[in-house]
């Protein structure tokens, strides 16, 4: 009844100015409008239905704060979709972004908390995160609410969140079909291609309270890593702590640009496998012989000072025969009796007799019978062993 009561009220007042001042009545029906769109309250807001929030137009923008908190996301019989979700592209344009803030952001005990703006229509948030000064007021409260179809409509525009905003980002996936991928899962080529690389280690990157950790980049779908590590300056800045969350099959996508991984990232390569499925081969297993052919000999040196079981500087026996077999007359040269301790007959056999002859002395006499053993005669030869 009250609802009534006020729009009957403005409909009399619309009237009123259409009637008075000849060509004026258009101007003056449209301030009719403002001035009763600034005068609802929160207790009116509670009484208006879907259609009554889109009939407000673009006027929305004269809602008082407390009407903006008030806005609400459930649905009724008034309310089929719901306050929030009724809001438009063209009314959420002429906010402002303090507020887009206030959108359903009531609290507890009635104070403002974090806006509801989740509940936008897909139409509406596209409007939202097509302003890049929207999106660089999305606080990190609101991040932790947000889909992951949110998350895909940001575009390009995602390097205007701020830094806190990224590290609110998470892998996290539900079951109640918000965040059936995860938010960090579904960042796109697009989006990381926006990002530069200072922004790319704040990716979810929330640490113990509240500091800064390391990114969770492993967290990424395959084409956007496949984007970031096409890029040699974003390989150049991937972190040790960064490599040792990576499962196994990001590391072949590296491809050459695994050249440009600091030193202390290339030392941070595992043998290890594990139980969960990330690493069932090993990061130094996956490497491909294209990676290989990508190394300086420093940098072969790098990836055989690695400890394995065999123990320290002995990683380079757990390259696959593969990647094995394509280990340069230029790489071999740094190749010392205890990186080859663990160097089995067919890796071996694989070399070139080139690299087999580039080997240093002491590592050639350090070769056993076993190691050996399937060397043609033209590697026996040429390693003079």
């Amino acid at each position: 009844m009250f609802q009534t009561i006020r729009f009957a009220s403005l409909i009399l007042v619309v009237l009123f100015f259409s009637g008075c001042g000849g060509g004026g009545g258009s101007g003056n029906s449209a301030q009719a409008h403002q001035a009763y769109v600034a005068s609802l309250k929160a207790s009116d807001i509670h009484n208006m239905s879907d259609a009554d929030i889109q009939g407000l137009g673009t006027d929305i923008k004269f809602l008082s704060d407390a009407a903006l908190v008030a806005l609400d996301y459930h649905t009724g019989n008034n309310n089929p979709l719901g306050q929030i979700e009724s809001i438009s592209a063209a009314q959420i344009d002429v906010l402002t972004p303090a507020q887009v803030r206030l959108i359903g952001a009531i609290g507890a005990d009635g104070t403002i908390g974090t806006s509801k703006i989740t509940y936008l229509n897909s139409g509406t948030w596209s409007a939202l995160v097509g302003n890049p000064q929207q999106v660089a007021a999305i606080t990190p409260a609101e991040v932790a609410t947000l889909w992951d179809t949110q998350i895909v409509a940001f575009g390009a525009n995602i390097n205007s969140l701020t830094n806190p905003d990224l590290v609110a980002l998470t892998c996290l996936v539900n079951l109640n079909g918000t965040n059936p991928v995860g938010q960090i899962e579904s960042i796109t080529a697009t989006e990381i291609a926006a990002l530069s690389t200072s922004q790319v280690r704040m990716i979810g990157a929330a640490g113990p309270g509240g500091t800064i950790g390391t990114s969770q980049l492993s967290c990424m779908n395959s084409g956007a890593w496949a984007t970031l590590t096409g890029d040699p300056t974003q390989v150049a800045a991937i972190t040790p702590q960064e490599i040792a969350t990576f499962p196994d099959s990001f590391i072949p996508t590296l491809g050459a640009n695994i050249n440009q991984l600091a030193d202390l990232s290339l030392a941070s390569l595992s043998i290890y496998v594990n139980l969960n499925g990330t690493n069932p081969v090993g990061q130094i297993e996956t490497i491909s012989a294209a990676e290989i052919n990508a190394l300086s000999p420093t940098q072969v040196s790098i990836l055989a000072g690695i400890t394995s079981p065999y123990g320290a500087a002995t990683a380079i026996a757990y390259l696959n025969t593969g990647a094995f077999s394509v280990l340069s007359a230029l790489q071999t040269p740094v190749l010392t009796a205890t990186n080859v301790l663990g160097v089995n007959a067919t890796q071996l056999a694989s070399l070139s007799t080139a690299a087999l002859a580039a080997l240093p002395s002491a590592t050639r006499s350090s070769l056993t019978g076993t190691q050996k053993a399937l060397l043609t005669a033209p590697q026996h030869t040429a390693c003079g062993c």
